[in-house]
């Protein structure tokens, strides 16, 4: 595809040495109002076709604060590689130079080869389009909205449109219905009045009176029979419309006759539900029954365990004295503990208190601290620890940060992981060319399927044929040359046609065959390749929004730091005033005051908990000694007990083992009784389901439902049967008809219709012999003078329209002809718009497509049909889109040019844009877009590197708003 790589601008409207680098795909040009975005739009085309001349009403774009004028672009060409064109200020459209990538270099001609041929004209009607332009839609005609459908759907239509103008502008100069300028309008009332003179003169002629009376009731009756005939095509169109609902009509009888047979089905509501329900509940008791059953077998074995149970009563005595001895055991270790403890803590409150010399300790137990001074540093505390909280909050969010930050990584990583495979890359790369090939094959087989002669080429030929000799005849050259290059036309025309119908070979059919499975897998790697970059899109924008948190964490950490460390150096100050040197840590200065305090009292304790500890170590060795006389064995403190009750616990589980099995056997009889009761009532709500089916099996059970379910089907189908025919306005008494009947009813119209135009046809003879007798009266020899310049007037009014059938004529064959190229080339076309304009519409419309009256009309997914004026003013630009979209598609290889679209979109609903967004993602795999927009909501759907801030470019060179 042809590429534009690299703008460079010089000078032109408000910019001036810009260069802007793109690339393949989609690329969006946001700005603000006036920020030059059309102005970049139009550097382009102008750079490719040329500076507007004065004769042109389109604006130039010659700088006004700067001498330069004028730039460079670098495009990719398939033939040619990379090649720059650069044009500048010089005469009429600027002087433009080409450099190809082999060192050639070259002007306009160079240029045009480049282009492929296109005018910016043409170029305009296919690859680039505004918002300006789509709004004149609203405002058109039918006529005018099909003509210009028609503009955008084929190349070359509109020189033969401008000529069909211009013959029919000359005919109309000739000749007008209701005109009076006209020379033919002029010599017919001229005709007229000699007419009237000669009418006068005849006046005493009866019979001449008579044939006009005559010729009056013909006509009144050609009137009658007209407004009959009109009556008959009515009856006609109701009888077409009943054979075309004669199908649904078949279809009702056929589903009312099977529903018939469905009449004795019946079955439970929610049948399948509860008896499937029912099935697992009885599958579940069934397996607890067998569960009960096991567990009763292993109780009976447990009953036969013996217990010694005077051993048992020694064992009890010895262990309930085990709660004393744990008591003196662990209060003998707490008052250790404690007494420990107290000397530590002494020790720390004078360490944490910077009190280390003896005297200085036992001065500060006698010291008295006021509450005066403990309220006031109390209160500095409280901000130290209010600054130190703000601290520690902020830096748990800063360890989450990086949490999050570290799974962002690790995704980011897996997505890499998951990117296509190397094979797929190369499918991706091979498949444009082959997209070409298939698209070829599948044009040139619809070709040769539609280009065959129809019977209108005929007529035209014979018009053709008839002009040639009316213009030798005449001695006319004009007529006769019109004649000869439109019947050579025609000829070699259906010469080509009969060529073109040759049959094609099982090979190409093959080829499309193959090409179309590789369609299908290509289009599955590129579906796969765009949901892998949105979701990178999707991780990236995560990132940044957490680095940017994680900027501001920061900031916030350092001056919770700097607010906690004024706060420590005022304490530390305050602590001197009182004599205590050294860092308390922070976590004690709340309780210094009370530190002081506490010390006093510990001090206390120390001496009392010491007295304690001595009772009680004496208690334990006596209660030692006592336990191991009993056990006549000796044993350290930590094992006497353990044997002791180690030997109870055994003989204790086998007692209870043995009182409980025989509880669990009562117990366990009365579970199974009632499993067993379930499981007869399950099995007696599965024989209701049964009986309420009127069947005796699970396998009848489930045919049953089936049979239901096709009950209710049938019924469902008859409903929407039936409102198909009530909007066809098919009524009960005409369903009764059959086809046979209707056939009858048509034929016998048929005949009645072949009767009134023979009756119409034998009326109008009789009136052209009452004319002809008319003029027989009228040739009398006495009016010799007046009919022979009635004559003359006659031949010349005979030439006049001799010129005017000519033009006419040619107008007919130009309008036959866009005509022909409208059925032969659109077609192709349209097998693309269907399938955009759907997308587009979100599957609101099925086909966009042509009636029979050569108007475009859309075809909504019930078969509802909409003339384009009804549409809104976004559906009719979906559909002119659409048309140049899938034009587009099928000039690939003939002209791969770029998309530029100036904001044509702002009519769309945000589901409609989305659609417009996929497409544009789906033919930027095949052609560059340039999209310019002015609104942000567009840019939530591109990357970073798809997106020109054309604001930011002006601002970066200092460029005024213009």
């Amino acid at each position: 595809m042809l590429t534009i790589q690299k703008i460079q601008i010089y000078g032109f409207g408000k910019h001036e040495n810009i260069t802007i680098t793109l690339h393949e795909g989609v690329t969006i040009f946001y700005g603000m109002n006036e920020a030059g975005k059309t102005t970049i739009q139009q550097f382009i085309l102008q750079m490719l076709f040329g500076f507007p001349t004065r004769q042109q009403t389109q604006r130039k774009y010659e700088p006004k604060v700067s001498t330069k004028f004028g730039g460079q672009l670098t495009i990719g060409h398939p033939t040619y590689g990379q090649c720059t064109i650069e044009r500048i200020k010089g005469k009429a459209a600027g002087d433009v130079t080409v450099y190809l990538e082999d060192g050639t270099v070259g002007h306009e001609e160079l240029l045009a080869k480049l282009l492929y041929g296109y005018s910016k004209a043409s170029f305009e009607s296919i690859f680039s389009f505004s918002l300006h332009e789509l709004q004149g839609i609203e405002k058109m005609s039918e006529e005018e909205l099909t003509h210009l459908l028609l503009a955008s759907g084929t190349t070359g239509i509109q020189q033969l449109s401008s000529l069909e103008k211009k013959m029919d502008k000359e005919a109309g100069e000739l000749f007008k219905k209701t005109g009076k300028v006209p020379l033919i309008n002029q010599k017919l009332e001229h005709v007229k009045k000699l007419e009237r003179t000669i009418k006068q003169e005849q006046s005493n002629i009866q019979t001449f009176e008579d044939k006009l009376l005559q010729l009056q009731q013909l006509d009144q009756r050609l009137e009658e029979l007209y407004s009959q005939q009109k009556t008959q095509q009515q009856i006609w169109q109701q009888l077409t419309i009943l054979q075309q609902a004669m199908p649904l009509l078949k279809q009702q009888k056929a589903f009312e006759q099977t529903q018939k047979s469905y009449e004795h089905v019946q079955f439970p509501p929610e049948g399948i539900r509860r008896y499937e329900q029912l099935k697992d509940r009885l599958l579940h008791e069934t397996l607890q029954l067998q569960q009960l059953n096991e567990q009763y077998q292993e109780l009976q074995k447990k009953l036969q365990l013996t217990v010694d149970e005077q051993v048992i009563t020694e064992m009890s005595k010895l262990l309930n004295r085990e709660a004393t001895w744990n008591q003196l055991v662990v209060k003998e270790q707490n008052l250790m503990d404690e007494l420990y403890l107290i000397e530590q803590e002494i020790e720390a409150q004078f360490r944490l208190l910077g009190v280390q010399e003896k005297t200085a300790q036992d001065i500060l137990l006698e010291e008295t601290v006021s509450l005066q001074q403990e309220e006031q540093f109390q209160q500095q505390l409280s901000l130290l620890e209010e600054a130190e909280e703000e601290l520690k909050f902020h830096l748990r969010s800063l360890e989450q940060l990086h949490a999050e930050l570290a799974t962002i990584a690790q995704l980011k990583q897996q997505l890499q992981q998951e990117s296509l495979s190397t094979e797929e890359e190369h499918i991706l790369a091979q498949w444009p060319q082959r997209k070409r090939k298939l698209e070829q094959l599948r044009y040139g087989r619809s070709q040769r399927s539609k280009q065959q002669p129809s019977v209108v080429i005929f007529i035209v030929l014979a018009i053709s044929m008839l002009s040639f000799i009316y213009g030798v005849m005449e001695k006319n050259m004009a007529i006769v040359v019109v004649g000869a290059v439109m019947s050579l036309i025609i000829i070699l025309y259906l010469k080509f046609a009969r060529q073109a119908h040759e049959a094609p070979s099982k090979q190409q059919y093959q080829q499309i065959r193959e090409l179309e499975q590789e369609e299908n897998v290509a289009q599955a790697i590129l579906l796969k390749k765009q949901k892998l970059e949105d979701r990178l899109l999707h991780v990236n924008e995560q990132q940044q929004e957490k680095e940017r948190q994680y900027v501001k964490l920061e900031y916030k950490i350092q001056r919770a730091e700097q607010v906690s460390e004024e706060a420590t150096q005022w304490l530390q100050h305050f602590l001197r005033r009182y004599r205590i040197e050294g860092n308390i840590p922070k976590t004690l200065l709340p309780e210094l005051f009370m530190r002081i305090r506490g010390a006093q009292e510990v001090a206390a304790k120390k001496r009392s908990t010491f007295t304690l500890l001595q009772t009680v170590q004496a208690e334990k060795i006596e209660f030692l000694e006592q336990a191991q006389r009993v056990l006549q064995a000796e044993y350290s403190e930590q094992e006497i007990f353990m044997y002791l009750r180690n030997t109870f616990l055994t003989l204790q589980q086998e007692q209870q083992i043995s009182q409980q099995a025989k509880e669990q056997l009562i117990s366990l009889q009365t579970k199974i009784q009632g499993v067993q009761s379930h499981i007869a009532s399950y099995e007696s709500e599965i024989t209701q389901l049964y009986n309420a089916a009127n069947v005796q099996t699970e396998k009848a059970y489930y045919e049953t439902h089936e049979q239901f379910e096709q009950q209710q089907k049938i019924t469902t189908e008859l409903q929407a049967i039936q409102s198909q025919l009530a909007s066809l306005n098919v009524d009960n008494e005409q369903s009764l008809i059959d086809d046979n009947q209707l056939k009858e009813k048509l034929l016998a119209l048929e005949e009645e219709r072949g009767a009134m135009q023979a009756a119409i046809d034998h009326c109008l003879e009789q009136r052209a012999t009452l004319q002809i007798q008319k003029e027989n009266l009228l040739n009398d020899e006495k009016y010799g003078q007046l009919l022979q310049q009635f004559e003359e007037e006659k031949s010349v009014l005979q030439q006049l329209i001799g010129q005017w059938a000519t033009k006419k004529a040619l107008a007919t064959a130009i309008h036959e002809t866009l005509f022909r190229l409208r059925e032969e080339k659109l077609p192709s076309v349209l097998t693309e718009v269907n399938a955009i304009f759907n997308l587009l519409t979100g599957g609101r419309y099925e086909k966009l497509l042509i009636n029979d009256e050569g108007y475009f009309v859309t075809q909504d997914v019930s078969g509802v049909r909409y003339q384009m004026a009804e549409l809104s003013q976004a559906t009719k630009e979906q559909a002119y889109i659409s048309l140049r979209m899938a034009l587009a598609k099928t000039l690939t290889t003939s002209a791969p040019f770029p998309f530029i679209m100036d904001d044509p979109f702002v009519h769309f609903d945000r589901n409609r844009t989305d659609k417009m967004v996929q497409l544009m993602k789906e033919v930027g795999y095949e052609r560059q877009i340039l999209y310019f927009t002015c609104h942000d909501g567009m840019l939530e759907h591109w990357q970073k590197d798809q997106i020109v801030n054309v604001g930011a470019l002006a601002n970066e060179r200092g460029v005024a708003s213009t």
